[in-house]
């Protein structure tokens, strides 16, 4: 159950960003200022802001897809320690940050400090997967 929690905020994150995205395309397509056409293939210029989102929506299918596939095979094997708890809860408070970040504008935006946080989720991750493969080796 440790690792439920980290879990949901993530999947919150991501129910977020998906319906800000919606939000956002329809409030563009309402404007005038796209068309409903150019999503079939994504085709042709749009607002900064809405893709800016939709990045933000596509990352969180790249990386935390690794998370969710590590608390669940921690879940389901029930092979985890306090430090693995540690570094999930690492992780999420990183890509949380991100988010926030990413929320903003980004051409305004100094991207270090964005992109210090996303190194140190990935930094907590890949920790996380080693511990967690040397563990099973292990066994």
């Amino acid at each position: 159950m440790e690792f439920v929690l980290p879990l949901c905020i993530m999947a919150f994150i991501n129910l977020f960003l998906t319906y800000r995205l919606l939000f956002l395309a329809f409030k563009f397509i309402k404007n005038k200022d796209i068309k409903l056409s150019q999503f079939q293939l994504y085709d042709g210029d749009f607002p900064d802001k809405l893709y800016s989102a939709r990045y933000q929506f596509q990352n969180m299918f790249e990386v935390p897809i690794l998370f969710y596939l590590l608390c669940l095979l921690h879940i389901n094997l029930n092979m985890f320690t306090i430090v693995d708890v540690y570094l999930a809860w690492g992780f999420v408070l990183f890509r949380v940050v991100h988010f926030l970040f990413r929320l903003q504008n980004q051409r305004d935006l100094n991207i270090r400090p964005r992109t210090l946080t996303f190194v140190l989720s990935l930094v907590c991750l890949s920790i996380g997967w080693i511990k967690f493969f040397i563990n099973f080796i292990l066994i």
